[in-house]
């Protein structure tokens, strides 16, 4: 099923455009991306190593869950579902705290933070996207 990002102005500000991923943006276009850091303990977090098959990242350790927010979702949306997609996590937005926003290479980051006592064994992963989970 295709997929579908709502564009964006530098200062996070929605266009009246939507492109199919995959497209190429414009100069002053942007979408959004979020992150997310699952914080398991003092200083542990559940990191993820990306599938081979990636574009971005293949192959690599990296936060906990991310992706692209879909047309018509907010970014707690997005990060929501990412979650629960990647690791079979039900976070509740109210567990989500968002740190931080970077704006760069046509995308704006929504990066969060969530304090959670997770049990990796509980972990079930999206093999198109992930090919392992650990706490580090």
């Amino acid at each position: 099923m295709a997929e579908y990002w709502d564009v964006y102005d530098k200062n996070g500000k929605k266009k009246n455009k939507t492109i199919k991923r995959g497209q190429i943006l414009g100069p002053g276009e942007y979408h959004i991306i979020v992150e997310s850091w699952i914080r398991v303990a003092e200083d542990k977090y559940i990191i993820q190593k990306r599938a081979k098959n990636k574009k971005t990242f293949p192959d690599l350790w990296y936060c906990s869950a991310g992706g692209s927010v879909h047309a018509g979702e907010t970014p707690l949306e997005g990060i929501v579902r990412e979650i629960e997609e990647e690791l079979s996590l039900d976070i509740l937005p109210s567990e989500l705290k968002l740190k931080r926003i970077i704006t760069e290479c046509g995308g704006i980051f929504y990066i969060y933070l969530c304090d959670k006592i997770v049990n990796i064994e509980d972990i079930v992963i999206q093999k198109e996207d992930v090919q392992d989970v650990k706490i580090a």
